[in-house]
Formats: C-alpha cells, sequence, structure tokens
C-alpha cells in the first residue's frame, strides 16, 4: 500500500462537504437576521410626515409611534437585533474553528427555542406591519401626504421580512443541530 503522505486526502464526501458548509450558513443566517432588522428600525425612525390641511389649517403629524402595529415592528425588530447581536460570537467562533464553543444540551435547547420564538415573532410583526399598512393607506382622507409614509413602512416591512426569512434558516439549523446530538 503507498504511504498517503505525499498524496492529498480523498476528496471529501457529500456529507462531509455539506457539514462544512454549516457553519459559514449558520454565521450568514445570524448576520442576514441582524442586517435587515436594522435597516427596517432605521427607516421607522427616520420616516415621518407633516403637513397643514389647507381648508381647515389643522397641522397633522405621522409617525410609527402613532400606530400600534409598527410600535409592534419597532419592538420586535430591536429584540431580533439583540438576540442575533448574542448568537453572532457562537456562530463565529463555529465558523472559525469548527467546534461549538458550548457543548451542553441546555444550551442548544436555549438555540432551539430562542430561534423559533424569535422566528415567529418576526414573522408575526411582519403580518401586522404589510396589514396595517395595506388597510391604513387604503382608508387615507389625504393620500396625496400619506402615501410615501406607507409606502416606507412597505418597505421596513419587506427588510423585517427578510430578517425574518434568515431568522427561519437559523431556526432550521438549530433544529438540525438538536436533532443530530452535534
Amino acid at each position: 500500500m503507498v504511504d498517503n503522505m505525499y498524496y492529498d486526502d480523498p476528496p471529501a464526501t457529500t456529507s462531509t462537504t455539506r457539514s462544512s458548509k454549516l457553519p459559514f450558513i449558520n454565521f450568514a443566517a445570524r448576520i442576514a437576521t441582524f442586517a435587515p432588522l436594522i435597516v427596517s428600525i432605521v427607516i421607522l425612525k427616520t420616516n415621518k410626515k407633516t403637513w397643514t390641511d389647507s381648508d381647515s389649517g389643522k397641522d397633522y403629524r405621522l409617525a410609527y409611534q402613532d400606530y400600534l402595529a409598527y410600535k409592534y415592528m419597532f419592538y420586535v425588530s430591536a429584540i431580533g437585533i439583540v438576540y442575533s447581536l448574542y448568537q453572532t460570537p457562537f456562530a463565529l467562533y463555529y465558523l472559525k474553528t469548527r467546534k461549538r464553543l458550548i457543548h451542553t444540551h441546555i444550551f442548544k435547547l436555549v438555540d432551539f427555542y430562542g430561534d423559533k420564538v424569535m422566528a415567529f415573532l418576526l414573522g408575526s410583526a411582519v403580518g401586522a406591519a404589510f396589514g396595517a399598512t395595506g388597510d391604513l393607506k387604503d382608508k387615507s382622507i389625504y393620500p396625496d401626504q400619506t402615501d410615501q409614509f406607507f409606502d416606507m413602512n412597505y418597505i421596513a416591512a419587506v427588510f423585517m421580512f427578510i430578517g425574518c426569512l434568515a431568522s427561519l434558516i437559523s431556526s432550521i439549523l438549530s433544529s438540525f443541530r438538536l436533532a443530530n446530538k452535534d
């Protein structure tokens, strides 16, 4: 038999290749959750509209704080950012070393349930934002003044939806980790 010391290792099998991509996918999903949620919050905080009704002289102001669905969206985004910041160092360590930093069953359960709760919270906030924006935009008596405000909130909801999808990927990965006793 030929000594393998002078030859390259045999090609990786499909399962080895797949498992070698998991750390990168895990890290990318955490970042892909974090970044769109930041964008969503920035849009919500900066999206304000004021105008004066020419007939009555009354001043009007729109901001996310005026609507429960947008406040819910804002706070869930903030929770998602904090949770992503909490998980990102563990994902980065796993990416760099291909080992888990903490190997306890309790930590796997925290990942599993935390990812599930976060994905469902983000999904419910996305639904609330899309529903409220559609209803409010359709019922606006000042569409010329309010359409831009509501369109920007649609954009914030789309970014939150992207963060929700990335959170679902993290949720699936934590399910695999718990099931495989990684």
